[in-house]
């Protein structure tokens, strides 16, 4: 099972690398749009540390690692999860959905894998070169372990991610007329640009429990930054598989109400 849905996946990369050889203007286009993206934010956060060495504990230069981290972040959403998180709603509206449905494979990984945005993959360079750059004006030293634990809690903030966006899409189930679902998870995402100590506790612990955000950028950052409480990385692991499969019970009650096109 497995190795069927690694195989399907695989077909989808290759099928996404001759869109995007085809259209190589849109790639451009993307890189251009990430770069002046960076830039503002960038340019946002030396404007605020202009009048302060440091805020709720970040440095500014503490503070750019977590831009980089972000657009790390974004990048890999951009190419997986948000091109079919966003069409899942004008699926079930058009009746597409039936054709999910009956493929002999799980319809959650179909409508969550069968389309990526390659040229997105140029976005997660650029925030790798960024927060590159922003570990060295710090003053941090690169270890292992570190790195090792910033990618962990970066793969499960970006699960974690796709888990709220998809549970928000499923409700399109029910709320079929209701074309911008996806603003709510948008809304949601833009916390992740900020340190969660920018925030009250209680805030910081919604960023944390309910909406964990936290764990893609923040706490990423902490571990670059040797300053990682290690008891998140547990805690990280399970709130990832408990997303996981509360999404896919959530999903099959979705499913079981649909009335499809032909029916």
């Amino acid at each position: 099972m497995v190795r069927r849905h690694a195989r399907l996946w695989w077909r989808c990369v290759l099928n996404a690398l001759a869109r995007e050889t085809e259209y190589r203007a849109n790639a451009f286009a993307t890189v251009a749009e990430g770069a002046a993206q960076v830039a503002l934010a960038v340019v946002t956060f030396l404007v605020v540390y202009q009048f302060t060495p440091s805020i709720g504990g970040w440095t500014r230069s503490q503070a750019l690692i977590l831009v980089g981290i972000y657009r790390v972040v974004e990048g890999l959403i951009n190419v997986q999860v948000a091109p079919n998180m966003m069409a899942i709603g004008s699926a079930i509206r058009r009746g597409d959905m039936d054709y999910v449905l009956l493929r002999p494979v799980s319809s959650q990984f179909l409508v969550s894998a069968r389309t990526l945005a390659l040229s997105e993959c140029a976005n997660v360079a650029i925030g790798l070169g960024i927060t590159v750059y922003a570990v060295h004006a710090a003053g941090v030293g690169w270890n292992i372990g570190g790195l090792l634990q910033a990618t962990v809690l970066l793969l499960c903030g970006v699960v974690l991610l796709y888990a709220v966006w998809f549970a928000i899409m499923t409700c399109s189930f029910w709320l079929v007329q209701v074309n911008n679902l996806d603003v709510l998870f948008f809304a949601v995402f833009e916390a992740a640009r900020y340190p969660v100590a920018y925030f009250s506790s209680a805030i910081r612990a919604l960023l944390t429990f309910v909406v964990p955000v936290a764990f893609a950028t923040t706490f990423p950052v902490e571990a670059l930054l040797g300053r990682l409480d290690v008891r998140l990385i547990p805690l990280g692991l399970g709130l990832t598989a408990i997303a996981l499969v509360l999404t896919h019970l959530f999903w099959n009650v979705a499913v079981r109400s649909y009335s499809s096109a032909s029916s």
